[in-house]
């Protein structure tokens, strides 16, 4: 539909151009000559204008473009214009010799005269309708970019979120695996949970954003399963506000710090691990806000908290929302802190 709409716009503003270029060498030609003859004889001009300008501009042009070889298409340019500077001295050179008496001397030079004098309207016709041309052909060029890029930047989002969606399913299976051995009952409830969890991933995580009170269901639901899972060995802490509906966020986006905080949450003999989460939005600002108790081990210091996972989240947040975020992560003695504030109004 666009190519098609620009294509009458194009063709539309040619059409105006070459109207215009004929009335104002009509009304020209028409001093010097009846109506009828003026009329010919600028009929005759644009015909060759049109015919020589047009297949310079239509087809020479773009493959020069397409190729990047402007030095040969100036050389072309050249030639061209003068073909057109010589039949335009030949029609006026008949008009002159039948409406004007002239002596041997000048017949003589008359051909070689207006075509010296044509040469500057004809670069003038050429000029202008390659640069009508040039321009369209780079707006198409930068139309063209611009989808190219907007097709790469969602691959790489559909990428990134299906790298994440294996790693979180990968998780709760196996917490549910191990649940299997121990408490069936649980397990089986902790499965529906799950359930109700992939529903979100596969019927809603397909789009572009999802409402941000749906996002933030799925993580109450995969805390839940989480703290059903260790049940007292852990100390829990969670607070949830939302001000604003209809507000919009990228899926999966804050799931991985709440896996790394139940994953790599410090849990020592008679001592609870303590996650602490305060999620709240207030005009369309959202802040997000998760701590683990975290102990450093020398044996582990290089893999803890590491992985794809973040990674992915770190490049998504980049190619959706820019300027528009802050990701702050902190590791201290004895926590790990990670801290993520969103503008969704953007």
């Amino acid at each position: 539909m666009f190519l098609k709409k620009n294509y009458l716009h194009r063709h539309l503003f040619l059409t105006l151009f070459w109207l215009v270029l004929w009335f104002a060498l009509w009304i020209q030609v028409k001093q010097d000559m009846d109506t009828a003859s003026a009329l010919i004889h600028s009929s005759l001009i644009m015909i060759c204008s049109i015919s020589i300008s047009q297949f310079l501009s239509d087809s020479i042009l773009p493959k020069a473009i397409k190729t990047q070889k402007m030095k040969p298409f100036v050389i072309k340019a050249i030639f061209f214009v003068l073909i057109l500077a010589l039949l335009i001295s030949v029609v006026d050179v008949y008009f002159i010799m039948h409406s004007q008496v002239l002596s041997e001397d000048e017949r003589a030079t008359l051909l070689f005269v207006q075509c010296y004098k044509s040469i500057p309207s004809s670069l003038l016709i050429n000029g202008t309708a390659c640069g009508i041309r040039f321009y369209q052909e780079h707006a198409n060029i930068q139309q063209d970019h611009s989808q190219l890029q907007q097709n790469f930047l969602e691959s790489q989002l559909k990428l990134l979120q299906d790298q994440v969606n294996p790693h979180f399913m990968f998780n709760v299976l196996n917490h549910i695996h191990i649940l299997m051995k121990k408490n069936v009952d649980m397990a089986d409830y902790l499965l529906l949970k799950f359930s109700d969890i992939l529903r979100y991933q596969l019927y809603e995580c397909n789009q572009s954003f999802v409402l941000l009170s749906r996002e933030l269901q799925y993580l109450q639901n995969f805390i839940s399963i989480e703290q059903m899972r260790w049940g007292d060995e852990l100390e829990v802490d969670c607070t949830w506000s939302q001000s604003t509906e209809d507000l919009h966020i990228v899926p999966l986006m804050l799931i991985c710090f709440v896996e790394n905080a139940f994953k790599h949450v410090d849990r020592l003999p008679n001592q609870k691990g303590k996650i602490s989460l305060n999620c709240a939005e207030k005009n369309g600002h959202f802040r997000f806000q998760i701590s683990n108790s975290y102990q450093a081990y020398p044996q582990q210091a290089s893999t803890r908290h590491s992985g794809i996972g973040l990674e992915n989240v770190k490049k998504r947040l980049e190619l959706q929302y820019e300027k528009n975020y802050s990701l702050t992560i902190e590791k201290y003695d004895n926590s790990f802190c990670v801290e993520l504030t969103i503008d969704l109004n953007c």
